[in-house]
C-alpha cells in the first residue's frame, strides 16, 4: 500500500512539474516577443493566467458554466481554430506618430491553410481582400497583413494609413524585445491585463464575482490634501462619495464663466475650496405643487394647483465654501426662499432642494430638516466613491438600469497620493453571482446587447413648483 501511495505521489508530482514547466516555457517564449522601438503604449493580456483562473473556477463551480450551448467539444474547437498560435501573452501597442486609439499586434501562423480559410470564410468581421496578403474591414478600421509565418494587424478608429507600419512589423524592422524595452516591468506580471504608457500603469484581474482594477497615473488636475479627512458617511447609502483636495489653478481659470445653475461646473469651481461629499441614503416622499389648467363655468381657462406626492432620492451634498458668499449669490438671482431655505426649481430642477450654510461650509439637500455634521475623520485616501447597484435599481424606476446593471452588486473606488503629482486609484466591481468568473459574466452582459440596449425612451413628469 505504501509503495502504491509513493508511486501515485511521484506521478502527481511529475504531472505538476510538467504542468508548471509547460506554462513557464510559454511565458518565456511570449516575453521574448519584439515590439517596435517607437511603441509609446503597451497592453498585455496574460492568456495563460486567464485560462488557469477560469479553469479553477470551472472546477469549483461547474454548474455555473453549463449553459444552453449544446455544441459538442469538436464543434467548439473548430469554431476557435483560426490557424494562429495563441501565445501565453498577447501584446497590443500604439506607436509614436499614430493616434492614441490605433493599436497594432502580431501573431505566429500555425497553419497557413486554416488561417486563410478563417479570414475569408469564418471570420466574424467581414474582410475585403485588397491584395494577395492584405485585407481590411468594410469600414476601414481593421487591417491585416501576413506572410507564411506571421500575421500583423491594426485597429484604427481614426482610419489611418497603416500598411507601411504593418510591413515593418512583419519584416521585424526597428524592433526591440519587450524585456529590454522601457515596458520591461510588464513582463513578469501575473495580472490578467496590464497597461503602461508615459503617464499610466494599470492592472486588471478577473476572479469569481469580482473585477479588481488599479491605476497609477500622473495627476494634472487635483492637489490632494496632505492629511486627508472626510465626514463619516452612512455605510448603507445607495451612493456615497467624498473628495478632499484642491483643483489646480489652471483648471479653475478655464471655468470662470458665470452660470445660472448652482450645480454647474462653473459655479462649483467658483465656490469650492478643498472638500465635497455626496450621499444618497434612501427614498423619501416629497410633496410637489403641480400646475395645471381647467375651464370654469364661464369657459375661461384658469390655473389650478394640485399637491402631488412623489418618491425622490434622499440626497445631501456638503461643500467646503464661503457660506455667506453662496447665500448672497443665490439671493442676487432671486433663487433662494430665505424663510424655508428652498432653492428655486429654475436653478435646480426635478427636486425640491434646500440650502443651509454654516461656518465655511454649505449643504444642499432634498430633506429640509437635514442638519450638516461637520466632524471629520482621517483617511489614507483623498477620494472615495461607492454605489450599491441593488439599492440603485430598487430606488430608480428605469428599466435600462434594472436590465443591465442588475448583473452587478457594488462598485467601490479609492484614490490616494503616492508622490508629487502621482495618484494610485484602486477599484472593485462586484457581481451578484459570486461563483462565476467575472470576465465570463461581463462577456455575457455585452453579448446580450449592453451597448445596443441603451434607449432612454421613458417619460418623466416634471412638476412645476411655485
Amino acid at each position: 500500500m505504501k509503495k502504491f501511495l509513493k508511486i501515485t505521489a511521484a506521478i502527481v508530482l511529475l504531472l505538476l512539474i510538467c504542468y508548471f514547466g509547460f506554462f513557464k516555457y510559454r511565458q518565456i517564449r511570449a516575453n521574448n516577443v519584439s515590439i517596435p522601438i517607437s511603441t509609446n503604449a503597451l497592453l498585455k493580456i496574460n492568456v495563460d493566467e486567464l485560462y488557469k483562473t477560469i479553469a479553477v473556477s470551472y472546477i469549483k463551480h461547474p454548474n455555473q458554466y453549463s449553459g444552453s450551448d449544446k455544441k459538442g467539444i469538436k464543434e467548439k474547437v473548430d469554431d476557435l481554430n483560426t490557424g494562429l498560435k495563441i501565445p501565453a501573452n498577447i501584446y497590443l501597442y500604439s506607436l509614436k506618430g499614430k493616434a492614441k486609439t490605433t493599436f497594432f499586434s502580431s501573431f505566429e501562423i500555425a497553419d497557413t491553410l486554416v488561417f486563410n480559410h478563417f479570414i475569408q470564410k469564418k471570420s466574424s468581421l467581414p474582410l475585403i481582400k485588397k491584395d494577395s496578403n492584405f485585407f481590411q474591414s468594410k469600414d476601414s478600421t481593421f487591417f491585416i497583413l501576413f506572410n507564411k509565418i506571421t500575421v500583423a494587424f491594426a485597429y484604427t478608429p481614426q482610419k489611418e494609413q497603416v500598411k507601411t507600419t504593418l510591413v515593418e512589423i512583419l519584416n521585424r524592422k526597428n524592433m526591440i524585445k519587450v524585456g529590454e524595452s522601457r515596458f520591461k516591468q510588464l513582463v513578469n506580471l501575473s495580472d490578467h491585463i496590464s497597461f503602461q504608457n508615459t503617464g499610466n500603469f494599470s492592472k486588471i484581474n478577473f476572479t469569481d464575482g469580482k473585477i479588481s482594477f488599479s491605476n497609477e497615473f500622473i495627476n494634472q488636475m487635483i492637489v490632494p490634501a496632505a492629511k486627508p479627512q472626510h465626514r463619516v458617511l452612512n455605510p448603507e447609502s445607495t451612493v456615497s462619495m467624498w473628495l478632499n483636495g484642491k483643483f489646480k489653478s489652471d483648471l479653475i481659470k478655464k471655468n470662470q464663466t458665470v452660470s445660472p445653475s448652482l450645480l454647474s461646473k462653473d459655479s462649483f469651481f467658483r465656490f469650492y475650496k478643498d472638500y465635497v461629499d455626496f450621499e444618497w441614503t434612501n427614498t423619501i416622499t416629497q410633496v410637489d405643487t403641480v400646475v395645471g389648467y381647467e375651464y370654469n363655468d364661464d369657459f375661461e381657462r384658469v390655473e389650478k394647483k394640485v399637491l402631488q406626492d412623489r418618491k425622490i432620492p434622499s440626497i445631501s451634498m456638503n461643500l467646503a465654501a464661503n457660506d455667506q458668499e453662496v447665500s448672497d449669490y443665490l439671493k442676487s438671482l432671486g433663487a433662494l426662499d430665505q424663510p424655508t431655505g428652498k432653492i428655486s426649481s429654475s436653478m435646480i430642477p426635478l427636486y425640491q432642494v434646500y440650502f443651509k450654510g454654516n461656518s465655511g461650509s454649505i449643504q444642499l439637500s432634498t430633506v429640509q430638516s437635514a442638519k450638516p455634521d461637520l466632524k471629520r475623520i482621517s483617511s489614507d485616501d483623498f477620494f472615495y466613491f461607492k454605489v450599491d447597484f441593488k439599492k440603485l435599481i430598487k430606488q430608480t424606476p428605469i428599466p435600462l438600469i434594472a436590465d443591465k446593471l442588475g448583473t452587478f452588486s457594488q462598485l467601490e473606488i479609492k484614490a490616494k497620493s503616492t508622490g508629487k503629482d502621482k495618484i494610485k486609484l484602486e477599484s472593485e466591481l462586484l457581481f451578484l453571482n459570486k461563483d462565476a468568473n467575472a470576465l465570463i459574466q461581463l462577456l455575457k452582459v455585452f453579448k446580450n446587447g449592453f451597448n445596443r440596449s441603451i434607449n432612454f425612451n421613458f417619460s418623466v413628469d416634471i412638476p412645476v413648483t411655485k
